[in-house]
């Protein structure tokens, strides 16, 4: 991905993507705090949206090259739900379609509850964050990484583990994870996430189960698609897609769920066309925003 742009975003530097015409269509990537996802996460399905939508690709506050969260009560997942609508604000977009992997899954969900009115389809993708408390094997993950001792595969360890097939990581992309590492502001993001994670993982179990409440009462207006890949190592698809799809499907009419086997965490990166073709048809069922 080529030709980043920067946007204030409330005080917060972002970085961003930005390419192709149509509908706003906008991808938010996983992890949080101080961890090296970014918005390059869709390098490949990225171009291949560009051609059908007006696409955007940030990176989420206190990851990537955007700035950290200005203070210690900011380090919860709440404050990347508020960073994704000031972004939208500070881009001109009034209303889009969203893309949210992972932890971003949860933050697209939350927004649509939040501001259902500057959003238009909702794709919700191997979220576990919108499920379930934090999983332990990615600490387990971090672990093994220590212990290798070849820097670039270090960097790509925990992307291996939570792929089906490793292809899908290329160079380029290990690349920015180095860089990424290697920024201060990364650096003192991850320091800070350690020390705070207690309260965001405290945080993040109660606005889950407000959030699935909300769900239940039809709050959530849809349309929205959830897709995940099959052979997720990390959100396992049974229990974790599962009880996503039994939140989803009886209380939003318009929703659909798109499985891709053969795939894991990442399923957009490992299958980028089977993704972009099964994310794209569902918006063009509906309406489109213009």
């Amino acid at each position: 991905m080529n030709n980043a742009n920067f946007v204030d975003v409330k005080g917060i530097r972002t970085r961003y993507f930005e390419a192709g015409r149509g509908d706003p269509l906008v991808l938010v990537h996983g992890g949080h705090f101080g961890n090296s996802y970014n918005a390059e996460d869709w390098e490949h399905s990225f171009p291949l949206f560009a051609k059908s939508f007006h696409v955007y690709a940030l990176d989420k506050i206190g990851q990537g090259f955007s700035d950290n969260p200005p203070s210690d009560r900011d380090y919860v997942i709440g404050t990347v739900v508020q960073h994704l609508y000031g972004f939208l604000e500070a881009v001109g977009i009034d209303k889009a379609h969203l893309v949210g992997h992972s932890r971003g899954g949860y933050a697209v969900a939350r927004l649509a509850l939040e501001h259902p009115e500057v959003v238009g389809a909702l794709v919700i993708v191997d979220s576990a964050t919108l499920m379930a408390p934090p999983n332990p094997i990615h600490a387990q993950w971090e672990a093994e990484a220590q212990r290798i001792a070849d820097p670039r595969q270090r960097a790509s360890h925990i992307l291996v583990r939570n792929s089906y097939r490793p292809q899908h990581i290329s160079q380029h992309y290990v690349d920015v994870i180095m860089e990424v590492n290697g920024l201060p502001k990364t650096q003192t993001g991850a320091a800070r996430m350690a020390a705070l994670f207690p309260q965001f993982t405290a945080d993040l179990v109660a606005r889950q189960k407000e959030t699935h409440q909300w769900i239940r009462e039809g709050r959530l207006k849809g349309p929205v698609l959830v897709v995940w890949g099959y052979n997720d190592p990390s959100a396992k698809f049974d229990p974790i897609g599962l009880d996503a799809v039994k939140l989803v499907l009886p209380n939003v009419p318009n929703s659909q769920v798109h499985i891709l086997n053969q795939a894991g965490h990442h399923c957009f990166s490992e299958q980028p066309v089977a993704f972009v073709e099964a994310v794209t048809s569902f918006i063009r069922l509906y309406t489109p925003l213009k």
